[in-house]
């Protein structure tokens, strides 16, 4: 059962605490504030009862997203067949919005309960409690339309008044536009669009557009080719940090420095088959024969000439080799007379046997590649195999780098082991 004398101090309360909250009348009438005009009914629930008709006015001011206050003055007639009362009254209520407490509901239409009391001035006074539902349609940025249904108690003072039920329709107008009225924008759904929005950020995080496990809001190059290892930024691994990333480049072991073309190789303009950061004579005649520093040699047996390396467990020549194969084409060229032992070479890796086949094989398929794409007689070549027997480089050394972005990288020498070397004989 609802005490609403409590209900009356209670309302009383909390439309002075919303006074207080603004200091002077332009606080009170601009800050989320309306006025409006309402066309009223009024009629006993008693049997015999008549539908009388009035007009007040209406003053309301939010005090928060859900909790308002309404004041008003209504003049108006309540009637039987026994009796008829002219009155008016002074109304205080306290609205609490529905629709605020919900998400996702209407944006023009809310809904709110309301309770308060009404001072009713007759040839008596009588103070009456009220409790309804209403309803507020939005018809422009700055104007409401307002339905209310209130049940309206027998009076609290001596003066008796029976119970009755009072409806109202009105027009209100809003100092504060709607897009900022506290009133008509729910906290909850703004709460659950900055969640939403937060969600949709998060779900950008996942999005790996080349797939290369870096996701796209940190990565630098979202089109590195699959598979393709990469940094932590995304950008495509550089192990020698000579410009051109790893899967592009044909030779990723280039010195620290030197140039290299757009394919990775390290430069050789004399085309002797020694890079130019090694080549002390740089500006050699093609066909001369030269040492391992670039020098020509007069009187070439046993001359230095450029080796061929290659991948772990293969015999394939890769193209990055091709210009070291033709250093050694233009050399055989320029000298019809000379002959070429062909020595293949292995890393440590696996058993002896094993690494004395391979070996033979890479010394075979350097053969094959000087005859099929040079023109050179294969008679003027021959194979050899030193397996593991002669290493080039200690495999058990490990040269380390770190790369652009921090990135430690350590790799041993065995490629400098897997090789086919040349003998001028």
């Amino acid at each position: 059962m609802i005490n609403f004398k409590n209900l009356a101090l209670t309302t009383l309360l909390i439309t002075s605490s919303a006074f207080a909250q603004n200091s002077g009348i332009k606080g009170l009438l601009i800050n989320d504030a309306s006025i409006g005009v309402n066309g009223l009914s009024y009629q006993y629930l008693s049997a015999g009862s008549n539908v009388d008709f009035g007009y007040g006015l209406k003053y309301s001011k939010q005090i928060s997203p859900v909790v308002g206050v309404n004041l008003g003055y209504n003049i108006s007639t309540l009637s039987n067949d026994l009796d008829t009362i002219d009155f008016n009254a002074f109304t205080v209520n306290t609205t609490i919005n529905l629709t605020n407490v919900s998400v996702g509901a209407a944006s023009n239409v809310l809904f709110y309960l309301s309770a308060g009391f009404n001072v009713m001035n007759y040839e008596e006074r009588a103070v009456t409690p009220n409790i309804g539902t209403g309803a507020k349609y939005s018809l422009t940025n700055s104007l409401d339309l307002d339905f209310l249904l209130n049940l309206n108690t027998s009076s609290l003072t001596p003066e008796t008044i029976n119970s009755f039920m009072s409806t109202s329709v009105g027009l209100n107008y809003r100092f504060t536009k709607k897009e900022v009225s506290t009133e008509w924008n729910n906290p909850l759904d703004a709460m659950y669009g900055d969640i939403a929005t937060v969600k949709t950020e998060i779900e950008g995080l996942s999005i790996d557009s080349d797939g290369d496990g870096v996701s796209d809001a940190f990565d630098v190059d979202n089109n590195t080719p699959q598979g393709v290892a990469v940094d932590g930024k995304g950008n495509a691994l550089d192990v020698d940090m000579d410009g051109i990333a790893d899967y592009a480049d044909e030779d990723p072991f280039t010195a620290r420095g030197v140039q290299v073309d757009a394919k990775g190789r390290e430069l050789d303009s004399d085309k002797d088959g020694v890079a130019n950061s090694v080549d002390i004579e740089p500006n050699t005649e093609s066909g001369a024969t030269v040492n391992f520093q670039g020098k020509e040699i007069k009187g070439a047996k046993g001359a230095f000439m450029p080796a061929v390396y290659f991948d772990f467990n293969s015999s394939k020549v890769s193209y990055a080799n091709y210009e070291r194969l033709a250093a050694v084409a233009s050399l055989l060229q320029a000298n019809p007379n000379y002959k070429l032992k062909v020595v293949g070479y292995a890393d440590a890796v696996g058993n002896s046997e094993n690494n004395h086949k391979i070996a033979l094989r890479r010394a075979n398929a350097v053969i094959d590649a000087l005859t099929s794409m040079f023109n050179i007689d294969s008679s003027r070549l021959s194979a050899d195999s030193k397996g593991e027997e002669a290493p080039l480089a200690n495999e058990s050394v490990k040269v380390t780098e770190t790369t652009a972005d921090g990135q430690v990288i350590s790799n041993n020498l065995t490629r400098m082991n897997r090789r086919v070397e040349f003998v001028i004989e």
